[in-house]
C-alpha cells in the first residue's frame, strides 16, 4: 500500500545573475576611477592656481576686487660707477681731469677717479685736534674745508708714480702742486718715507707758523 506523499513546500531561489554582478562591478570601479580623476583635476586646478598667484600673473582677491594692473614699465637703471685707475693713465707723462669734487668723507674724486695724493696724509674730517692749554678744536672739519676750496670743481694735472701701492699721483692746479699747497698750509701732514726736499720744508714751515692743525684753531 503506497503512503500519500505530502505536499512539501518548495523554496523558490532567485537564479544567478552574473551580468548584473559583473555590471555592478564595473560600475562600481568606473565611479572610483572619476573620484581619482576629479580628485586630480581639483588638484592641478589648486596647482595652477597657485603658480598663477606666485608668478606675475595677478590674483583676484577673495573678497571680489579685481587684480591691480601690474606695472610693465622697465625700471629705471642706476649705474654704479667703481672708480679704478686706468692702466693708460701710467703710460702718459701726465693725465688732465677736467672736474675735481671731494665728497663727504674728503677722499679726492677727479672725473670720477678715486686719486691718493702723493707726499700728503689727508687730515680725516672727524679729527679733533687739541691745543696746549688742551681746548679741543675741530680741525678734521677746517681742513675738509681747505680741500674742497683749493679742488672742488677745478680742472687737475696728475703725473702717476708706479712705486706705490695703490698708485698715488702727483697733483697740480694750476701752476700749484696740491701737495705742497696742503703741507704749507697745514691742512695735510707728509707721508712716511717721503724725504722730497719741498715737501720736507712746507711741513716745517707749517709746523712754525703754527698754520692749520699744528696751530690753536681759529681765532
Amino acid at each position: 500500500m503506497l503512503k500519500p506523499q505530502r505536499n512539501q513546500a518548495r523554496v523558490l531561489r532567485p537564479p544567478h545573475q552574473p551580468c548584473r554582478e559583473a555590471s555592478d562591478g564595473a560600475a562600481s570601479r568606473f565611479g572610483k576611477s572619476l573620484k581619482r580623476n576629479g580628485y586630480r583635476v581639483r588638484l592641478a586646478s589648486i596647482t595652477l592656481a597657485a603658480a598663477l598667484c606666485a608668478g606675475s600673473i595677478p590674483c583676484a582677491s577673495q573678497d571680489g576686487e579685481r587684480p591691480s594692473v601690474r606695472n610693465v614699465s622697465p625700471p629705471k637703471v642706476i649705474r654704479t660707477y667703481r672708480p679704478r685707475i686706468a692702466d693708460d693713465f701710467f703710460k702718459q707723462d701726465a693725465v688732465r681731469f677736467e672736474r675735481t669734487r671731494i665728497d663727504m668723507s674728503g677722499s679726492i674724486l677727479a672725473d670720477g677717479h678715486n686719486l691718493n695724493l702723493y707726499g700728503a696724509v689727508l687730515v680725516r674730517r672727524d679729527k679733533i685736534c687739541t691745543t696746549a692749554e688742551g681746548a679741543r678744536w675741530a680741525c678734521g672739519q677746517r681742513a675738509f674745508i681747505a680741500l674742497r676750496s683749493l679742488l672742488e670743481g677745478r680742472s687737475i694735472t696728475c703725473r702717476f708714480k708706479h712705486v706705490t701701492i695703490p698708485p698715488k699721483a702727483v697733483c697740480w692746479v694750476g701752476d700749484s702742486d696740491v701737495t705742497h699747497v696742503l703741507l704749507s698750509q697745514g691742512w695735510a701732514e707728509l707721508a712716511d718715507e717721503v724725504t722730497e726736499a719741498s715737501y720736507v720744508e712746507a711741513l716745517a714751515s707749517a709746523q712754525s707758523k703754527k698754520a692749520g692743525i699744528w696751530g690753536d684753531g681759529p681765532p
